[in-house]
């Protein structure tokens, strides 16, 4: 029977909401160490991100001392990590040390040891980390099993670890059986034990506590039904046999060296997949299973970063990240607040909401805030920050980070230094590969539960009518052209009879002085399959906490159209008070009033609202809200004018 290596790792984002922190805590690591400790003969790894650690220290005391109490007698190992959890690969290295070396210090300091192992986040692999790695000690780490059937191995020959090396620095890597994944804690002792009868050496289980109590139907199965004693049980009968990874890696040799490609666990992979080919991968999917052939084989999906392709916020987070990261080195405690922003969950999306959260999105904003107040930067910068091929323009204020991109002429970011929020971090609607499907849930029986990657999120009424798309990025200060006025419904729903080329098409930059820039595009009216030269140019002007636009268009078409000025604003309250003015509106978003003065004739506006699916299923999220300025274009020409103004209230 192949011996069990078993490892828990336990994570929450940095400044998640306390309330959802405590209740992993009661539902989850708690109630598991408490039973873990009854049974010395279990022993296991544990894994705990630094912000999450030292929120136990300081407000479970109980808890932290239980298990600084079974590390002393040699029950858990700890693993360190990236304190703040960041993928990896996708920070600078100098940063990534910095993230490990301060989780090391954590553990050192509290409980005496210096640890050898590391939890990689995500199991994000990219050989490029080993140097660092090995440079902060560590001997091992633990990656899926998926990522040596991407190398080419067999499941059957992976029941041990084995040596990789980069540059000369060499690693010890421990593939995670993804059969334990899908048994442990899902089913019954007899389905875990009958697989193992039938594996020899060492098998690797090392994956979220989160799924001990605070998944779907996992708490009660877990604790009220009885698995968890059950399992820890076996360990004490000598049914199960364990031991830690520091007394593996001591005794047992490695079976051989193996080269792992970049990539993360399967499902992850399937997940930064764009939509469609994703749908088309399922399609084949269930083409191989009819044929009784293993699909992981054969089938990749993407890595990691495509989610930075997939999702052009995310890619823009990441990038003003690297950019702060760069100016704010060794500035430590601006660095301190840059690697808070590099926490992972915030820049992906799967079965968690990740960037859908606006919290989140809003905690990055803080943190890199915080760091560009500390910089204290004042004059123009034109820099391609998301290597998209087209410069963004940023304006510093001592109260406001303004930034305009030239892909598309539209305000990309508004961040307010005092307030610490970025008034842009909206999230485009897209179509995403469950919105299409019908809803799916593994079967639970008296063997075991469904695990939440067996549940496909449920989509229909309310949620359905609130599925909307966008072909634009929902950024601010976007100009449609359209041959009639809209109803809210088309606004809404994107449907609107645009006749222009100015709302997703790039823009030149005119000129720029320290706190104004000009932008223009000639680009065309299309009617009746003509085109009618254009032209629009926009001017941008920061002052303290007050962004001013001037819109000027000239076209060859003279017969009447309406114009649009798409601004799209996230607020910290979902549902903010709107006031209509005369010429106006202000939005009241304690402590902000956001203020937009215009010249329009009319104003549409509507909640940005996405379905997004979650561990329990599908729910909607509002990410903002868009307001459409309307005014009529008459022979051919248009000027107007719209203020942005904030305001402490």
């Amino acid at each position: 029977m192949g011996k069990i290596l078993f490892g828990v790792h336990n994570h929450q984002p940095v400044d998640n909401f306390h309330e959802i922190v405590e209740r992993a805590i009661d539902r989850s690591y708690f109630p598991f160490i408490k039973e873990a400790e009854k049974h010395p003969k279990f022993k296991f790894s544990l894994h705990f991100s630094g912000w999450l650690f030292n929120y136990i220290k300081e407000k479970r005391e109980e808890l932290f001392k239980l298990i600084k109490k079974m590390v002393e007698r040699g029950q858990v190992e700890l693993f360190t990590g990236g304190y703040y959890e960041p993928i990896l690969p996708s920070i600078p290295s100098s940063y990534r040390r910095a993230q490990i070396e301060k989780l090391n210090s954590f553990i050192k300091e509290n409980f005496g040891i210096t640890p050898k192992g590391l939890w990689l986040a995500e199991r994000v692999w990219d050989e490029e980390i080993i140097k660092d790695l090995v440079e902060c000690g560590i001997e091992y780490v633990v990656v899926d099993d998926y990522h040596f059937i991407c190398a080419g191995f067999k499941r059957e020959e992976l029941n041990g670890y084995f040596l990789t090396e980069n540059q000369g620095y060499a690693l010890k890597v421990y593939p995670i059986d993804k059969k334990l994944r899908y048994l442990i804690p899902f089913k019954n002792l007899g389905e875990i034990e009958k697989y193992l009868k039938g594996t020899w050496g060492t098998k690797v289980l090392f994956d979220d506590g989160e799924k001990f109590g605070l998944w779907p139907g996992t708490y009660r199965w877990v604790y009220e039904e009885g698995w968890l004693k059950e399992f820890f049980k076996a360990f004490e009968e000598g049914v199960l046999e364990g031991e830690l990874f520091s007394e593996n890696s001591t005794k047992e040799k490695p079976l051989g060296v193996a080269y792992l490609p970049t990539c993360s666990y399967y499902e992850m992979g399937m997940w930064s997949l764009p939509t469609d080919r994703y749908i088309e991968i399922t399609k084949l999917k269930e083409t191989l299973r009819k044929l009784g052939v293993e699909e992981e084989e054969f089938i990749r999906g993407s890595i990691w970063k495509n989610f930075f392709v997939k999702y052009s916020e995310s890619n823009y987070m990441h990038k003003r990240m690297i950019q702060v990261a760069k100016e704010a080195s060794g500035k430590k405690e601006i660095e301190e607040e840059v690697m808070k922003s590099q926490c992972n969950d915030v820049f992906w999306h799967g079965i968690f909401g990740g960037l859908y959260l606006p919290n989140l999105r809003d905690n990055f904003w803080k943190y890199l805030i915080r760091a560009e107040k500390a910089l204290n930067k004042k004059s123009a910068q034109v820099k391609d920050i998301d290597f998209d091929g087209f410069p963004e323009i940023i304006l510093h204020t001592k109260e406001t980070i303004g930034v305009i991109s030239l892909k598309d002429g539209s305000l990309l970011e508004l961040s307010l230094k005092d307030f610490e929020v970025n008034l842009q971090n909206t999230l485009t609607r897209r179509r995403e590969w469950y919105h299409s499907l019908k809803e799916e849930r593994g079967k639970e029986s008296e063997n075991g539960i469904a695990t939440i990657h067996e549940i496909t999120p449920k989509i229909e009424g309310e949620l359905k009518d609130k599925l909307a798309f966008d072909w634009h990025r929902k950024s601010s200060f976007i100009c449609h052209i359209l041959k009639r006025e809209p109803s809210l419904k088309e606004a809404f729903k994107e449907e609107m009879e645009e006749v222009g080329d100015f709302a997703n098409q790039p823009y030149q930059l005119i000129s720029i002085s320290e706190n104004t820039l000009i932008i223009e595009r000639k680009g065309g009216i299309y009617i009746n399959d003509t085109k009618y030269p254009a032209t629009l140019k926009k001017t941008f002007t920061l002052e303290a906490s007050r962004l001013k636009a001037v819109i000027e268009l000239k076209t060859e078409y003279l017969n009447q159209l309406t114009f649009g000025t798409e601004i799209n604003l996230h607020f910290q309250n979902p549902k903010p008070t709107i006031v209509e003015l005369n010429r106006g509106i202000k939005v009241k978003d304690e402590p902000l009033e956001v203020s937009i003065f215009h010249e329009g004739e009319r104003v549409i506006y509507y909640p940005i609202e996405t379905v997004h699916q979650v561990e329990k299923g599908a729910e909607s999220t509002i990410q903002g809200t868009s307001f459409l300025i309307l005014q009529k274009v008459k022979a051919g020409k248009l000027k107007t004018e719209i203020t942005l103004e904030v305001k402490n209230v």
